[in-house]
């Protein structure tokens, strides 16, 4: 039985975090393999900060049921951060200024398994890594906000210097005249071999004066398509009807849903929800800039029948509304007690639940919905004001 006992060695770090381990199997059978059960536990992720902003930290959470409490903090520095997962890793972004992503190992969630550079050595300004987008285990996007290049990278490299491939994806045709700055990718997402990224397209003042748009490439060539959203203009990318867009996610039955923040102050122009037909490009609105008069600061879609928006009025005044994408016009309606306050992300995770990050002073931590009735099933507290979720899993085959 060494396997066994070697393995329990490895997922440590389930233990710590409360996951059950399933030893279902052994016995005295002397035909057991390690082949013959296998299972994951999911680890929520998040990205911590400190109330002045002047630190930041990751805390990861075991999911389980109830009574789910957050370890770390870990890789404390910079607050503007961000964290991407995908399997058994999660990449740390360290954003504007800091420039590095950082890949860490869950079941080794105190060391980086490498800690790579998001700007060119001759580059100047920011990169301000934003998202990597995953094609697969060995392809990546990785969205630089403050550049106007995207790179293609190697998430499963061992070393740093194996990330960035050297390959790339050009959106300077969407720089706007009016900017000193770069087309702000700021989301992506890859539905049947092609990836989409919103482009906020702010001018100098970052205002959004320009038309936001998302540019569509095929993952397979690199090579940008020609989506003939719009005859009259001389970018192949789609025009959006929101502006200013911060997230993107793809729902099968209704499409490609873009989140659009609009201005960052009242009146909140621009702001709303748009539909992609990933087939043809064409677009339609789910919630209009008309039909809400604040601002979509983020959103979750579940199905044709139930949504999730963060409404946010003004800083510190945010509330969670659910909605009926069905409806036309839409009708918010504030969940529970969950409003007026600093709510600052909202995920929907492996366990089918709806985890918010509640950043309020005093007792922060995250929020754990029950999608069925909208009611809390677990509040877990994290020592910093949460920020960023994401999820990884850990493999605990055996």
């Amino acid at each position: 039985m060494n396997t066994i006992s070697t393995n329990v060695k490895r997922t440590g770090l389930a233990t710590a975090l409360g996951l059950p381990l399933i030893l279902a199997g052994c016995g005295g059978d002397s035909s057991f393999s390690p082949a013959e059960v296998e299972t994951t536990n999911d680890v929520g992720v998040i990205a911590t900060v400190a109330d002045d902003f002047g630190s930041g930290a990751v805390e990861l959470i075991g999911i389980e049921e109830s009574d789910m409490t957050a370890s770390g903090s870990y890789f404390a520095g910079t607050s503007d951060i961000a964290v991407n997962g995908y399997g058994q890793h999660y990449y740390l972004l360290r954003k504007f200024n800091a420039d590095r992503v950082l890949k860490v190992d869950v079941e080794n969630p105190a060391r980086e398994v490498w800690d790579a550079s998001a700007l060119a050595e001759d580059a100047s300004g920011s990169a301000n890594p934003y998202q990597v987008v995953f094609v697969n285990d060995t392809k990546a996007y990785l969205l630089r906000y403050d550049q106007n290049i995207a790179w293609i990278v190697d998430p499963s490299a061992t070393q740093a210097s194996g990330f960035f491939t050297g390959d790339t994806l050009d959106l300077s045709a969407y720089q706007p005249s009016d900017t000193n700055g770069a087309v702000g990718m700021s989301a992506g997402a890859i539905v049947d071999d092609k990836l989409f990224i919103t482009l906020q397209r702010l001018n100098s003042s970052f205002a959004p004066t320009n038309d936001s748009y998302v540019a569509v490439f095929d993952t397979e060539t690199d090579t940008e398509i020609e989506t003939n959203a719009d005859a009259d203009d001389n970018l192949k990318g789609i025009p959006l009807t929101g502006r200013n867009p911060g997230g993107i996610q793809y729902l099968e039955a209704t499409g490609l849903i873009v989140q659009n923040i609009g201005s960052y102050s009242a009146p909140f122009e621009g702001t709303g929800l748009d539909i992609i037909d990933p087939a043809n490009f064409t677009l339609s609105s789910m919630i209009a800039d008309a039909d809400i008069d604040t601002q979509i600061s983020d959103a979750v879609i579940l199905n044709a029948t139930k949504g999730y928006i963060l409404n946010y009025a003004g800083v510190g005044s945010i509330s969670l509304q659910t909605f009926d994408p069905s409806q036309d016009p839409v009708s918010l309606t504030t969940v529970g007690s969950f409003a007026g306050a600093d709510f600052r992300d909202i995920e929907l995770g492996p366990d089918g639940r709806l985890w918010l990050a509640d950043a309020r002073v005093g007792n922060p931590g995250v929020q754990v919905i029950d999608t069925s009735d909208d009611s809390v099933s677990d509040f877990i507290q994290t020592t910093l004001l949460p920020n960023d979720i994401t999820f990884a899993e850990i493999d605990i085959s055996f």
